[in-house]
Order: C-alpha cells, then sequence, then structure tokens
C-alpha cells in the first residue's frame, strides 16, 4: 500500500510545525515532496534519517520547500555514500543549483562539485513520472508569478497543491477524493490562496473535500469554522492512502 505522509503543515514563519512537505512510502522506499530547511527534524519525527529517502522531488524553489537539499546531500554523499532521485520538473535546476544551492555545495574537499555529485537528478519534461509504482502528475500552479512551482496529483486520487493561490481549473480538471490545499490564514496575500478565497472559490462539495495546509501557528482560532467548511486542517503527521 501507498501513502503519503505530511511530514509538516507548516507556513514558512511558522514555529508550531514543520516546512510544509510530504513523504510518499511504498513499501521500504520513500519519496520527499520537497525538503525544506526543518525536514531534518520533521524526518526524526517519524524516525527516518536521510538513508532512508530514496528521491525527492522539488516543487519550486522557497527556503522551506528546498534549503533541506543541502544537509540531505552532504550527509548521502559522505556518511550514507549513496545519490538519491532528485526530480526536478521544468524551469527548477537553474534556480536550484545556479542561484541556491552552488554556493555552498559547489566545492568540498576533493574539489569542484555539481549537484549530480549529490544526487541522480532526474530531469523532468513530459508531465509525470512514476515512483515505485505511484503515479505522479506535476502541473504549473499559481504561486509566485513568472517561477518555476508546482502542483502533484498522485494516483489519480490526491491533489497536492504546493504553494499557490486558488487553482479550480486544475482541481475541477482531475476532480480528486482528496486534496491538500495551501492556505494562509491572512486576509489577503498575492502568492498563497487565503480562506475566504477558497471559500469564494470552490463549491461547498469540493471544500469537503479539502485539507488546509501551510498555514499559521494561530490556526486554532480557525478550527471550528475550517471543520465546518473544509475536510478540516491537514495535521503533521497525518497519513493519506493514495
Amino acid at each position: 500500500m501507498a501513502t503519503l505522509t505530511m511530514t509538516g503543515v507548516g507556513h514558512s514563519e511558522a514555529m508550531a510545525h514543520w516546512n510544509n512537505n510530504a513523504l510518499v512510502t511504498v513499501g521500504e522506499q520513500r519519496l520527499l515532496i520537497d525538503a525544506g530547511y526543518t525536514i531534518k527534524y520533521a524526518l526524526r519525527d517519524l524516525s527516518l534519517d536521510f538513508g532512508d529517502i530514496a528521491g525527492v522531488f522539488i516543487t519550486h524553489v522557497h527556503a522551506d520547500h528546498c534549503f533541506g537539499l543541502e544537509r540531505m546531500a552532504i550527509e548521502c554523499r559522505f556518511r550514507y555514500g549513496f545519490r538519491p532521485r532528485l526530480f526536478l520538473p521544468p524551469g527548477v535546476y537553474d534556480e536550484l543549483w545556479e542561484q541556491t544551492l552552488k554556493g555552498v555545495m559547489g566545492t568540498v574537499g576533493e574539489g569542484p562539485a555539481t549537484l549530480d555529485d549529490y544526487f541522480e537528478v532526474v530531469h523532468l519534461d513530459d508531465g509525470g513520472f512514476e515512483f515505485e509504482g505511484v503515479a505522479l502528475e506535476y502541473f504549473q500552479n499559481a504561486h509566485t508569478p513568472n517561477k518555476p512551482s508546482y502542483g502533484l496529483c498522485i494516483n489519480d486520487g490526491l491533489l497536492f497543491s504546493g504553494d499557490t493561490r486558488p487553482i479550480p481549473a486544475e482541481v475541477a480538471r482531475r476532480d480528486p477524493a482528496v486534496i491538500l490545499h495551501d492556505c494562509t490564514l491572512a486576509d489577503w496575500n498575492p502568492v498563497h490562496a487565503s480562506l475566504s478565497e477558497l471559500r469564494e472559490t470552490y463549491p461547498a462539495e469540493v471544500r469537503q473535500r479539502m485539507y488546509l495546509m501551510s498555514y499559521e501557528d494561530h490556526f486554532a482560532d480557525f478550527e471550528a469554522a475550517v471543520a465546518g467548511e473544509f475536510a478540516g486542517f491537514a495535521r503533521q503527521g497525518q497519513v493519506f492512502e493514495l
């Protein structure tokens, strides 16, 4: 049985939860969806470490989604002795390596290094890939303008929005049984969907299948309202069948 576990559900500024990342598990094989700066703590809470991770998919290049890759790369290369697979959708490679990681990973004791020295880099270009029999379809979402940023539809049944504003066309086209959707509790945010926007954008029937993720620390103030109109807040450590 394949599952998705929320390793964290927190907004980038959250202190009460780890970064909003997830973990796909198939038997003993595990794929991270993003690896933010709190990912080592998140894995520890699941009794895991980087040596237990076979691959990573990066939705976009923001700190709470990719800064954990530096620590993962160093430990996998020098402690565990293997290269995890790194699945990168279109446009992400240059931002990730040339603009983000190269300054801290481009030179090691042995000399110059590339991203391929740490990871088995898989450049995606056809809209989807498989991990241990699990089908993952990626799509451009509506996060920061002109920035490569992606959501995922997994096994045609679970939609993981990634960081995004509302994406009703993508949700309607796939009609997933479970939706994990970005939600800020602020009144408005230029790059994240607000609670009021989710109410206005998605019909009630869709919202009943929608778990909210990437939220701020004061989420308890909204629990009653969210429970009445949505499937609820996604919880750290919560497991969904795929």
